[in-house]
């Protein structure tokens, strides 16, 4: 579910920070899937095995997290290969994988937090809430239990996560500055949530692509 800025810190500094001290029996295994869809939400699933090993103090977490996002860029190459998947929408969802994968990492890692960026700065709620967002689909698949109402929601919230992450720099910049002008002197910055953000068609069918990849229970 779409979750506001203030909720989002809050959700990370309390769960996430402490994950290998508190998820580290609870992990369900993740199922044996070789075909290429199954390898792309396989990476999706050892996330949490991601921050479990960016918690420790070698460089092991970082190693993972660049060989994650290598398996995941190389089976969506085989489905664009097959014409199972358009280039633009595979190079979307990669996007948001990185993202992802980034953030789980940057987060656990035992070094300093995110430094501190000019308002507005919306990367890190974007890229928390995808993993998030991915983390909600996989349990609910593990358990046989896909609740539509929460998938619709979930895609929802993922369109607008891959459309920002999808901006460039210079659009990225643009939309900083629009937001600040608006605020003007009340510097009354808008949470992500609020942003008007254009979903373009590209970022819609990577959002419905990994909506129904992450919640097939037979993954």
């Amino acid at each position: 579910m779409a979750i506001t800025r203030r909720e989002f810190i809050k959700i990370v500094g309390i769960s996430m920070a402490g994950v290998a001290m508190t998820r580290c029996a609870a992990l369900a295994p993740v199922k044996k899937d070789d075909s290429t869809r199954g390898r792309i939400c396989k990476s999706w699933m050892r996330l949490d095995e991601l921050a479990q090993s960016a918690n420790k103090l070698d460089d092991m977490g970082e190693k993972l997290r660049d060989q994650l996002v290598a398996d995941h860029q190389s089976a969506l190459n085989e489905l664009v290969a097959a014409n199972e998947l358009e280039q633009a929408v595979a190079d979307q969802v990669q996007e948001a994988f990185g993202a992802a994968a980034y953030h789980i990492w940057r987060s656990n890692a035992p070094i300093t937090c995110y430094e501190p960026m000019p308002n507005p700065e919306y990367t890190p709620t974007s890229s928390g809430q995808l993993a998030m967002q991915s983390e909600i689909l996989v349990e609910m698949a593990q358990k046989g239990k896909i609740d539509p109402a929460v998938a619709a929601q979930a895609q929802a919230t993922i369109e607008r996560d891959i459309a920002f992450l999808a901006l460039t720099d210079e659009q990225t910049q643009a939309l900083y500055e629009r937001i600040r002008q608006t605020a003007g002197e009340t510097n009354q910055i808008p949470e992500f949530d609020q942003v008007q953000l254009e979903i373009t068609p590209e970022a819609a069918q990577a959002a419905h692509f990994l909506v129904d990849l992450l919640s097939d229970k037979d993954q």
